[in-house]
């Protein structure tokens, strides 16, 4: 059971800093954003709601 708190957090910490990572290439780089698709993904979500 010990394990299993281990795996969530270290999963959590990992989808937190690729958001993270994915937030700043949109905001800074927005160029390069063409080659990540998760920006991709949230560029296109925000021209629907726009």
């Amino acid at each position: 059971m010990k394990y299993i708190n281990r795996i969530a957090a270290s999963a959590t910490l990992a989808v937190v800093a690729f958001g993270l990572a994915t937030f700043v290439q949109i905001k800074f780089f927005p160029k390069t954003a063409d080659n990540n698709p998760v920006a991709r993904i949230v560029l296109n979500v925000e021209s629907w709601n726009s």
